[in-house]
C-alpha cells in the first residue's frame, strides 16, 4: 500500500511537471525582437543568455490548480550563430547549449521539494532568408530547430533539465521596417515531440501533443546605440498525456514583454528584458528577467 500511494504521488507530481516542462521549452525557445534581421556573411556571434524565472501559481484548462506552486528557474544559454551563403540564400546555423538550476516546492507538489542542476538538451537551428532587402527593410526567414535528448535526465527525479525527448520545431518569421527607426515582425512555429517512454519509470510514457507559438515584436530606435520593443507571445495547444491519462493542460497562453537593447561598442550588445505570463490557461503564472549579451565578429 505505502509503495502504491509513493508510485501515485510521483504521478501526480509528474502530471504537474508536465505543464513545467512545456514553460521551460518556452524560456528556450521565444524569440527577441530583431532576431530576424540577418547580419552580413562571414559573421560569427557568441551570445550569452541569464533568465531567472519565478512563479507562485499553477493553472490548469483556465482554473487555479495551486496558489502553493514556488517553481524557481536560473537558466543561462551559450549559443554560437555563423552567417554564411548557401547558394543565393543568407543562412545562419548555430547551436544553443543551456545549462542551470530550478526548484520547486509547496502544496502544489504535495509538499515536496524538488530541484536540479546542469546541462539541458542543446538546439540545433539554421535560419535561411528567402527574402533579404535591406534596402527596403524587408526580411523572411524559415528555421528548423531540433531538440537533442541528451541534456541531464533521471527517470527517478520529478525535476529533470533534459526532457529525454526529441523535439521538432518549424518557424517562419517576417520583418518589415517602417521609416528610419521602426521595425514591425510577426514569428510563427509549431513543434512536435516524441514520446518520453521512462518518464517517471519504465513503462510510464508522458506524450505531448504540438505547441503552436505565435510571436510579434515592435521595436523602436531611440538613438543610434539604444533600442526598445514590446513584445507579444501566444502559445496554444501542447496537451499531455502521461500513463495514458490526459492531463487536460492544453495551453492558451498569453504573455508581454518589454526589451531594451544597447550596442556599447560596434561588436558588443547588451538587452534587457522583462516578461509576464498575463493570462494563462494551463501552466505556471510565472514572470521572467532576462539578460543577452552578444559579441560579433
Amino acid at each position: 500500500m505505502e509503495r502504491r500511494r509513493i508510485r501515485m504521488r510521483k504521478l501526480v507530481v509528474a502530471m504537474s511537471m508536465c505543464m513545467v516542462l512545456g514553460f521551460g521549452t518556452q524560456v528556450l525557445a521565444d524569440d527577441d525582437a530583431r532576431d530576424y534581421i540577418p547580419a552580413p556573411p562571414g559573421t560569427d556571434l557568441m551570445i550569452t543568455y541569464f533568465r531567472h524565472t519565478s512563479s507562485n501559481e499553477l493553472k490548469g484548462n483556465g482554473k487555479t490548480l495551486s496558489k502553493d506552486f514556488n517553481l524557481t528557474t536560473n537558466v543561462a544559454i551559450f549559443r554560437v550563430v555563423h552567417f554564411t551563403k548557401l547558394g543565393p540564400y543568407v543562412v545562419d546555423p548555430q547551436i544553443l547549449i543551456p545549462a542551470g538550476e530550478a526548484h520547486l516546492d509547496g502544496a502544489g507538489v504535495g509538499g515536496a521539494s524538488l530541484s536540479a542542476t546542469g546541462i539541458a538538451d542543446p538546439i540545433l537551428a539554421m535560419t535561411a532568408w528567402i527574402v533579404n532587402d535591406p534596402k527596403s527593410k524587408t526580411w523572411f526567414g524559415v528555421t528548423p530547430f531540433l531538440t537533442v535528448p541528451i541534456g541531464e535526465y533521471d527517470k527517478d527525479r520529478a525535476v529533470n533539465l533534459g526532457a529525454n525527448r526529441w523535439a521538432l520545431k518549424g518557424e517562419v518569421g517576417y520583418v518589415k521596417g517602417i521609416g528610419e527607426k521602426t521595425y514591425f515582425e510577426l514569428i510563427a512555429n509549431v513543434e512536435g515531440y516524441t514520446d518520453n517512454k521512462d518518464y517517471t519509470a519504465p513503462g510510464i510514457t508522458m506524450k505531448q501533443d504540438a505547441l503552436l507559438t505565435l510571436e510579434s515584436h515592435l521595436s523602436y530606435d531611440i538613438s543610434k546605440t539604444m533600442y526598445v520593443a514590446g513584445d507579444y507571445y501566444y502559445h496554444n495547444g501542447g496537451e499531455t498525456t502521461v500513463a495514458g491519462v490526459k492531463s487536460n493542460d492544453k495551453q492558451g497562453n498569453h504573455a508581454l514583454q518589454a526589451s531594451m537593447g544597447f550596442w556599447l561598442s560596434p561588436n558588443h550588445h547588451l538587452l534587457l528584458q522583462y516578461k509576464d505570463w498575463v493570462s494563462v490557461k494551463s501552466g505556471p503564472q510565472s514572470q521572467t528577467f532576462g539578460v543577452r549579451f552578444l559579441y560579433a565578429f
